[in-house]
């Protein structure tokens, strides 16, 4: 199992694929470094995360966070194994608004042979606006 939080040539298609899928790819989020994954993501809010009030809806953080997740745990996959998770509980502390630069970073907190623990957290401007607990579970892709 790696350990380290580089992206291996071979996981540049599994980023890429979770940067596009459906949801994260049109709220349009992208790695803040491309270099480190697990250093987060971010995404700017417009139409499609906005709510009735303004502000940023729960669920485009929640999928943020997610996405943020994911990426901390992918270095730790062997090749043949993937990570879906399977609860999350998410924690609005804060407002955000559409336009604002939306960050999220995770911790891998513990990971066993089939299951990972994360904490995510969503800042603007260095507050925390969202957390998140994750848990993952960790099986074999199929081929």
């Amino acid at each position: 199992m790696a350990t380290r939080t580089e992206a291996r040539s071979s996981d540049r298609e599994r980023i890429d694929d979770a940067l596009a899928q459906p949801l994260t790819g049109a709220l349009g989020c992208f790695l803040l470094d491309p270099d480190d994954v697990a250093a987060g993501v971010a995404f700017v809010p417009g139409q499609l995360a906005g709510s009735r009030t303004g502000g940023v809806h729960p669920a485009a953080l929640a999928a943020v966070l997610e996405l943020a997740g994911y990426l901390v745990v992918l270095p730790t996959l062997d090749e043949d194994e993937h990570a879906v998770t399977h609860a999350s509980a998410l924690q609005v502390l804060g407002g955000a608004g559409r336009g604002d630069r939306v960050e999220a970073r995770a911790q891998l907190d513990r990971r066993s042979r089939r299951l990972a623990f994360v904490s995510a957290a969503a800042t603007v401007d260095g507050l925390v606006v969202a957390t998140a607990q994750l848990t993952m579970s960790v099986g074999r892709r199929k081929h």
